[in-house]
């Protein structure tokens, strides 16, 4: 049985873990009128060989029910300029269609539609799936990826979003 943590443990640990700093990326699922998006700054590239990637979204998160049944996803990794992007599909109480339709978007060759001028967006088949604590681990291989790896990417760190340079 797991050991029952104080609140302030819980809070020394997010307090912690924020200032952790991690690239910014938003996901995007589903297509035509079930087409969505959240901002996400726990994902990974697994492996280089094949190329997988992972992505972990809450579980109670307003996209699951498109994300539980998904045979593919798609993550743009944001750019410094891409903040307004970030905050909007992070914001709670959005409700879970539409949020896009202001967003420049570009068509997959595979999967969902990418952010447009992503530094970098890899398109991922959805092999795997894991529950872990409040969250659902997604990956699975890349099976097409663009974008400029050369512009500065949108990160956070202490609940903030900034850049490094």
């Amino acid at each position: 049985m797991p050991p029952i943590l104080s609140s302030d443990f819980i809070d020394d640990y997010r307090r912690l873990s924020d200032s952790i700093a991690s690239g910014v990326a938003v996901v995007t699922v589903g297509g035509g009128s079930k087409f969505t998006g959240v901002t996400v700054d726990s994902f990974l590239d697994v492996s280089w060989d094949p190329p997988t990637m992972l992505v972990s979204i809450l579980s109670l998160s307003r996209v699951m029910d498109v994300m539980e049944c998904a045979q593919m996803f798609t993550l743009s990794v944001l750019n410094a300029d891409q903040e307004d992007i970030a905050t909007w599909l992070g914001a709670s109480g959005q409700p879970n269609y539409g949020l896009l339709n202001d967003i420049p978007t570009v068509d997959g060759e595979c999967g969902p539609a990418h952010i447009a001028q992503a530094c970098a967006f890899f398109e991922v088949e959805v092999t795997d799936r894991h529950t872990v604590a409040t969250h659902t681990l997604f990956s699975g291989p890349v099976v097409a990826q663009g974008g400029n790896p050369d512009t500065q990417p949108l990160v956070r760190r202490n609940r903030i979003y900034g850049t490094f340079g």
